[in-house]
């Protein structure tokens, strides 16, 4: 009986024996990491920290975003193990004589608390070195980086923004995210076994790496004033938008970006979202008759043509394929030189006729056209041209002076960058250099040939018609005293609702200077101007101003100046260019007709422009006196066209051109650009 006791409690713990050593097996064996892991974690509480995020720097070195970085503490009084009232006062004392507060002050913040208290939010990071090594039951930190935009709004939408979730929005910040933010680190603290904090474990804790930064191509201060200068036009002509864009024409270098409206980045919730827009990259345009340029480039190129070849303008309406084009003069015999000067879509369209379709749409493409930029900026627009087995029986004419296509901004600048250069289309950029926190060079961006698209001689050229189109023709208001320049004007009308409406315009000016060798091609648009629409009056004043402020800022910046002798005739300058939309019973060329204002108005002395039109000369200054607007007059009579339009609200800063003529004659207000 005794030994069957034996057998069968022996045999029982034997059973146990072979359990506890499947159970150890299980434990060292098979379950050998899980169950470290868990050690681990009783052990030991990880605790992530951010890395900082790279600064962005203009290319003369000013910082243009940084992090400020700070750190926020909590007091969470359920996880205070032993004589709470004994470990609220440590805290307080150390917080007290850390930060200068009294130690009272932090015992009555933490008592008063529920749970999770926040005893002190954003402390500066060198203030807080001292209280991240403090360890105590109950008392955490988190790490509390905010993005700074020391200039506001400045360059807002070259550099985007970062959320409050720190999750990188629009802009560089976006673009570069991945170089930006760094690699987050984790600090390992040790814990005793009632679950206390007692030390830092350093091996096992991971220091996070800071982010990279960005060197940019833009400079600070020609940034601010093409801002200052877009919205000054903005707010002096009235409109829905303005775009401008400067760019090294030899590099590809972009050295200012800007739109208007802008915003804040700090508080980019406080605009609308379509203000947030890079609209330099995001809307394509039609540009209008700053697509001739090109046109005659091909033309040249091809050998199609030369500057002084006879063209008939038709005498200001040229029937072309059951479409009605206008000009708005009444010319007969034009040069091939001319036709640009004075930007005639009857002779462009006409002269457009000798190209074959697909050699058109080859060079468009080469120009960069419907093609993305590659611009190291997100959401580009890559803008749209039909191919040509579309091309329907008007497409290459009314593509010729800038119709029936859609470019960006950007687009164009980057492709009248290669018109004046020497026939090289140059891979935009703006971003020199990335470093990291050393300041050592990671990546460093050269210049990028694209392709060649015209030659030498071609640019040649094309730069000498667009002197003269400044210097004779409509682009005189971008005039510099000392400088010479060249560019084109352009005004485009804008779909609405389908038809074109001669009350929507796309209004813009590009040009270049120095106009010898070209260090600065600067574009300007204006979406809807309300006074003096038209690109001469509205967008090439805007880059004379832009352009004046850039060689002001540094005397080193243009070495030959010299003192220009420019063509008084003021009015054949200002007027020369054309009422470039289309007429056609089609509904998406549809542009309604324009009526004239009545001849004999009456005045009153109102908040608006007067109808200055069949007035003398005389009359005409005495009314823009009484209303206080600054006036300039060209020729002797009655005033045959003003630059202002009857009706609309003016500001004390405007300028009213008229032209005055002893004749009859009368300048249609609509037909000038």
């Amino acid at each position: 009986m005794i030994n069957s006791r034996v057998i069968i409690v022996a045999g029982f713990l034997f059973i146990v024996l072979i359990v506890l050593i499947l159970k150890l097996f299980t434990i060292q064996i098979n379950k050998h990491e899980y169950y470290v892991r868990v050690a681990e974690n009783q052990q030991y509480n990880p605790r992530d920290v951010k890395a900082e995020r790279g600064l962005i720097k203009d290319i003369n070195g000013e910082v243009l975003c940084y992090t400020f970085n700070s750190i926020s503490f909590f007091v969470n009084k359920n996880l205070i193990k032993g004589n709470k009232e004994k470990v609220i006062e440590t805290i307080a004392s150390k917080f007290s004589n850390e930060l200068g507060k009294s130690k009272e002050y932090y015992i009555n913040l933490i008592k008063n608390g529920k749970n999770n208290i926040c005893i002190e939010r954003k402390v500066p990071l060198e203030k807080a070195i001292n209280l991240k090594h403090f360890y105590v039951d109950g008392l955490s930190y988190e790490e509390d980086f905010s993005r700074i935009y020391p200039y506001g709004n400045t360059a807002s939408h070259i550099l985007g923004f970062v959320n409050k979730e720190g999750k990188a929005e629009e802009g560089l910040e976006k673009f570069y995210d991945k170089y930006l933010r760094g690699q987050d680190g984790k600090l390992i603290y040790e814990k005793d076994v009632l679950g206390r904090i007692i030390s830092l474990d350093e091996k096992l804790s991971i220091n996070p790496e800071n982010g990279n930064s960005l060197i940019l191509t833009i400079n600070k201060n020609y940034q601010k004033i093409l801002e200052e200068e877009i919205k000054n036009g903005l707010e002096k002509y009235g409109g829905e938008s303005a775009v401008g864009i400067i760019m090294n024409p030899n590099t590809g270098e972009i050295l200012a970006l800007a739109n208007s409206p802008d915003f804040d980045p700090t508080n980019f919730n406080n605009v609308k979202p379509e203000n947030r827009k890079n609209r330099a990259i995001t809307d394509p345009i039609e540009p209008g008759s700053t697509m001739k340029p090109l046109t005659f480039s091909i033309l040249f190129e091809e050998t199609n043509t030369n500057e002084n070849e006879i063209v008939n303008a038709e005498n200001g309406t040229y029937s072309y394929k059951n479409v009605k084009i206008y000009d708005s003069h009444k010319y007969s015999d034009l040069t091939v030189a001319q036709v640009l000067q004075i930007s005639s879509n009857i002779g462009t369209a006409k002269l457009s006729e000798r190209l074959d379709k697909d050699i058109f749409y080859k060079y468009l493409r080469d120009f960069g056209f419907s093609n993305k930029t590659a611009v190291d900026l997100p959401s580009e627009s890559e803008g749209r041209m039909t191919l040509p087995k579309n091309f329907t029986g008007i497409t290459k004419a009314f593509m010729s002076f800038g119709y029936e296509l859609l470019v960006t901004p950007l687009q164009l600048t980057t492709a009248y960058c290669a018109l004046v250069n020497g026939g090289n289309l140059y891979k935009p950029f703006i971003v020199k250099k990335i470093v990291d926190k050393n300041g050592n060079t990671i990546e460093e961006k050269e210049p990028q040939k694209i392709r060649t698209v015209i030659s030498q001689k071609t640019s040649e050229r094309i730069k000498k018609l667009m002197i003269d189109v400044v210097e004779k023709g409509t682009g005189t208001a971008a005039q510099l005293p000392d400088v010479l320049v060249g560019g084109k004007t352009g005004t485009s009308q804008r779909l609405v609702d389908n038809s074109y409406s001669s009350s929507h315009h796309n209004s813009s000016f590009i040009g270049f200077f120095p106009a010898e060798n070209p260090k600065f091609v600067i574009y300007i648009l204006l979406n809807s101007p309300t006074k003096a629409q038209y690109g001469g009056l509205v967008a090439a004043p805007i880059f004379h101003d832009v352009a004046k402020r850039i060689i002001e800022s540094d005397p080193n910046l243009i070495t030959n100046k010299k003192k220009i002798k420019h063509d008084e005739k003021l009015i054949d300058q200002l007027i020369a260019d054309l009422k470039s939309a289309p007429k056609t019973t089609r509904s998406y060329l549809n542009v309604p007709e324009i009526k004239e204002e009545k001849k004999n108005r009456v005045f009153k002395k109102t908040d608006t422009i007067p109808n200055l039109i069949n007035n003398s000369m005389r009359d005409a200054i005495a009314k823009l006196n009484a209303l206080g607007i600054k006036w300039k007059v060209v020729g002797t009579g009655k005033v045959v066209w003003q630059s202002l339009e009857p009706g609309s609200p003016f500001s004390k800063n405007d300028v009213c051109f008229i032209k005055c003529e002893n004749s009859t004659k009368k300048i249609n207000q609509n037909e000038t650009k």
